[in-house]
C-alpha cells in the first residue's frame, strides 16, 4: 500500500487512467461542461460587433467628426463588454460549482477508502506521508481543476472563436499568424517536461518538510529525553534547505516558461504589426481594418497567454492526480464483507483458528469460548499472541484457517462495524485527542446523554476525579491526554468503552496505570449490573486474573486453559506473574 503512493517507474505527461478516475467524480457533468464551453464560444461572438464598431469609428465616425455617433458607438461597446463580463461571471460560477463538487466527492472517496483499509494494510502506511499527500494533493488537484475549467476551457473556446473572427476580418493576416503559432507549441514543449520534473521534486521536498515538522510536534518529549535536539534540528534544517532549493528551482523555471512564451507571443505580434502596417501603407487595408484585427489579435494573445500560464499549475495537479489514483487503485481487500446484524449478547467463539502475519503462524488451532456475562482472563508472555487474539475477536484480521463466531453466527455473515458497537475496548495504550474530557468520553457515541456519560464515568471510577478538575468534564486534556496522569486517562478510556453499554468489554493490561484494587472495584461494579457484560481481561497480574471465572494462557502459539485457580496461582512467573 505504501508503494502505491510512490513514484512510478514510468511517468507519463498525461496519465489517462488517472484522468478517468477523476472523471468518475463528475457523473453526467462532462456534457454540461461542454455545454458551458459552447456558451463560452458563443460569448466570444460578442467581440465581433465590438471589433466592427471600432473599425467603423476609425474609418468613418472620427474622420467625419460625428461625435454624437462616436458617443453612441462607445456606449454600445461598453454595453457589449458589460454583457460579456456578466456571461463570464455566470460561466465561472457554474464551472467552480461543478469542480468543487467533484473535489468533495474525491475527498469523500479517499476518506471511505482509508476506513475500508484492513488493519494489515493500514499498519504498513507511512501515516505522515499519506496525510500530507491526501491533504496537499487534493488541494493541488483542486487548483488544477479550477485552472482547467475556469481558464483553459473558456480561453480555448474563446481563442477558437477569435481565430474565426480574425479570418473574417483579414484572412491573409490570419494565415501569417497561424504560420507562426507552432513557435508557441515548441516553447511549451521545451519547458513543459522540465517543469514537470521540478514540480515532482518540489512536492516530495514539501512532503518531507511537512512530515518532519509533524515529527517535531508529536515526539517533542522523546527528542528532549534522548537529548537529540541538535540532531533533529540538523535533519529538519536539511529538509528546509532541500525545500528551498526545489522551490527556488521550480519558481525560476516557471519564470523561464512565462518569459519564453511572452517573447514568442511578442515576436508574433511584431510580425503582425509589420505585415499589417505594410498592407495599410500599400492601401490594401484601411487603418480601421488593421486596428480591429490588431485588437482581436491582442485578445487572442490574452487567451493564449492565459492557457500557457496555467500549464505549470496543470502539471502540478496532474502529478497529484496520478499519486491519488495510485493510492485509490491499490488493492487491499477487507477481511470480512458481511451485512447481517444481530442482537449481540456477548458470546464469542473461536474454533480451530490458525493465524500468522507472514510465514510462521502466531496462533495455531485455537479453540476458545466466551459466554455472556462471564469474566474471562488471558495471560501470556510478551509477544505470545495476546494482542493478535484480541484483533481476531474484533475482526481486524481473518484467520487463515478456522472460524470466529458471535452468538453462533460466523463473522463472514456479520456487519462487523455494527458488532463492534456492542464491544467496548480499552487497549494497553489507549488513544486520546486534544479536546475536553467530555469530547474524549463521548467520542463514537455523540447521541449519549449527560446522564449516560456520568453513569459510565462512575462505573469506571472516573466521575469523582473529573469533577475535581478545573472545568470538570469540560477540562482540556491535551494531545494524547498529556495534561492528566496515566491512571486518570486510563479511567477516561474505560468510561468511553462503557458509554455504549457494551455486551463485551475487553481490558488489555489494565494494571499498567491502575492499581489492582481499582481494577477489582471496576469488575465488581460491572458484575453488579442487571445486564452485566462479558469481560475479557488480558494481564500478567495474578491478583487481577483471580477476579476471572475462566483462566487461559497463550503459550507457543496455542491457548490453553488453567483448570483451576490453584493451577493459575502455581503458574510459572513468565506466564502470569506480577
Amino acid at each position: 500500500m505504501s508503494a502505491a503512493l510512490e513514484r512510478g517507474s514510468v511517468r507519463k505527461l498525461v496519465d489517462l487512467e488517472a484522468w478517468r478516475y477523476f472523471e468518475g467524480f463528475l457523473p453526467g457533468k462532462l456534457g454540461r461542461l461542454v455545454f458551458y464551453g459552447a456558451i463560452a464560444a458563443a460569448q466570444s461572438l460578442l467581440l465581433l460587433p465590438i471589433l466592427l464598431l471600432v473599425r467603423y469609428s476609425v474609418d468613418h465616425a472620427i474622420p467625419r467628426r460625428e461625435f454624437g455617433l462616436l458617443v453612441a458607438i462607445g456606449g454600445g461597446i461598453f454595453a457589449l463588454r458589460a454583457l460579456n463580463g456578466a456571461v463570464t461571471l455566470w460561466l465561472r460560477s457554474k464551472y467552480i460549482h461543478e469542480i468543487k463538487q467533484a473535489i468533495l466527492r474525491l475527498r469523500e472517496d479517499l476518506l471511505l477508502r482509508l476506513y475500508a483499509l484492513p488493519r494489515a494494510a493500514y499498519t504498513q502506511l507511512d501515516l505522515d506521508t499519506t496525510h500530507a499527500r491526501i491533504v496537499l494533493d487534493t488541494d493541488r488537484l483542486d487548483n488544477m481543476s479550477q485552472a482547467v475549467v475556469s481558464r483553459i476551457i473558456p480561453a480555448s473556446f474563446s481563442a477558437l472563436a477569435l481565430v474565426v473572427l480574425l479570418g473574417f476580418l483579414n484572412w491573409r493576416l490570419l494565415v501569417v499568424t497561424l504560420t507562426l503559432a507552432p513557435l508557441v507549441l515548441v516553447a511549451v514543449r521545451i519547458t513543459g517536461s522540465r517543469v514537470k520534473d521540478r514540480v515532482y521534486a518540489f512536492q516530495r521536498a514539501f512532503e518531507a518538510f511537512s512530515n518532519g515538522m509533524l515529527f517535531v510536534l508529536q515526539h517533542m518529549d522523546l527528542t528532549q529525553v534522548q537529548s537529540s535536539q541538535a540532531r533533529e534540528i540538523e535533519r529538519r534544517t536539511q529538509d528546509m534547505r532541500r525545500l528551498r532549493d526545489t522551490s527556488e528551482s521550480m519558481a525560476f523555471l516557471y519564470s523561464v516558461h512565462s518569459q519564453l512564451q511572452g517573447i514568442v507571443v511578442t515576436f508574433v505580434g511584431v510580425v503582425i504589426l509589420v505585415v499589417g502596417g505594410a498592407a495599410v501603407a500599400a492601401r490594401s487595408m484601411t487603418i480601421g481594418e488593421f486596428l480591429s484585427f490588431w485588437v482581436a489579435a491582442g485578445l487572442l494573445n490574452g487567451h493564449v497567454s492565459t492557457i500557457v500560464a496555467a500549464i505549470p499549475e496543470c502539471i502540478a495537479g496532474n502529478e497529484s492526480m496520478v499519486t491519488l489514483h495510485r493510492f485509490a487503485s491499490a488493492e487491499a481487500p477487507r477481511p470480512y464483507h458481511g451485512r447481517e446484524r444481530i442482537a449481540f449478547t456477548g458470546a464469542i467463539e473461536l474454533e480451530d483458528v490458525t493465524f500468522g502475519y507472514r510465514a510462521a503462524p502466531v496462533l495455531r488451532q485455537v479453540n476458545l469460548e466466551i459466554r455472556p456475562g462471564e469474566t474471562f482472563a488471558i495471560a501470556g508472555a510478551n509477544g505470545a499472541g495476546k494482542s493478535t487474539l484480541l484483533y481476531l475477536i474484533l475482526g481486524f484480521y481473518r484467520p487463515e484457517r478456522g472460524a470466529v463466531r458471535a452468538d453462533g453466527v460466523p463473522y463472514d455473515r456479520l456487519d462487523l462495524v455494527e458488532l463492534r458497537r456492542s464491544i467496548g475496548v480499552v487497549m494497553q495504550h489507549p488513544t486520546f485527542f486534544a479536546g475536553s474530557v467530555r469530547d474524549n468520553i463521548t467520542y463514537g457515541s455523540p447521541e449519549a446523554s449527560a446522564d449516560d456519560m456520568t453513569r459510565a464515568s462512575r462505573l469506571a471510577l472516573a466521575d469523582e476525579f473529573i469533577r475535581r478538575l478545573p472545568q470538570g468534564y469540560d477540562t482540556q486534556i491535551g494531545e494524547e491526554g498529556v495534561l492528566l496522569s496515566g491512571g486518570e486517562v486510563q479511567r477516561i478510556a474505560i468510561a468511553r468503552a462503557l458509554l455504549g453499554k457494551p455486551k463485551l468489554l475487553i481490558l488489555d493490561e489494565p494494571t499498567n496505570h491502575l492499581e489492582r484494587s481499582m481494577v477489582r472495584t471496576l469488575i465488581d461494579n460491572l458484575r453488579s449490573l442487571e445486564e452485566r457484560p462479558a469481560i475479557i481481561v488480558i494481564s500478567h497480574d495474578r491478583e487481577v486474573l483471580r477476579e476471572a471465572e475462566s483462566f487461559y494462557r497463550v503459550e507457543n502459539g496455542t491457548v490453553l486453559p488453567y483448570a483451576t485457580l490453584p493451577a493459575l496461582e502455581a503458574a510459572p512467573r513468565g506466564i502470569a506473574a506480577s
